[in-house]
């Protein structure tokens, strides 16, 4: 069966950041920022396909990647059906050290669940990623 990763960038207080901000600059153009994750997947989900992914994810076998990219308020909606279907199996958070005082927030849509933190990394402008993991099933 298919995984499927989302990948997004958010303040320390859980907004999405402007996307004019210079550090999401480095986030949608460095190697080590999105394009990271936009070469390794297989196909990207794109909004409104959701229905689509339900009947395909599970013809794809484990090396099949799709990757949904969260940076923009229009793609919330996304996040939120994604979550709505248990679909995300990897959450890549790329966590800013700035806090917005308005915008979207996006923590209010994730679902009570635990998830495993898998794999983190710093990067010299204060970015942090982490990875996370929806637990297996025993």
């Amino acid at each position: 069966m298919a995984r499927i990763q989302v990948v997004t960038a958010i303040t320390l207080n859980g907004f999405l950041p402007e996307t004019a901000d210079t550090l999401m600059s480095w986030i949608r153009t460095d190697k080590q920022g999105f394009p990271y994750w936009h070469n390794r997947c297989s196909a990207f989900i794109l909004p409104h396909s959701i229905l689509d992914l339900l009947c395909e994810k599970d013809r794809k076998d484990d090396s099949f990647i799709y990757l949904a990219e969260i940076i923009e308020p229009e793609s919330v909606e996304l996040l939120r059906g994604l979550f709505h279907y248990n679909l995300v199996d990897e959450l890549i958070v790329y966590l800013l050290p700035i806090s917005a005082g308005q915008g979207t927030s996006i923590l209010n849509i994730f679902p009570t669940q635990q998830w495993q933190l898998y794999k983190t990394a710093s990067f010299s402008n204060g970015i942090c990623r982490l990875i996370y993991r929806k637990p297996r099933k025993k």
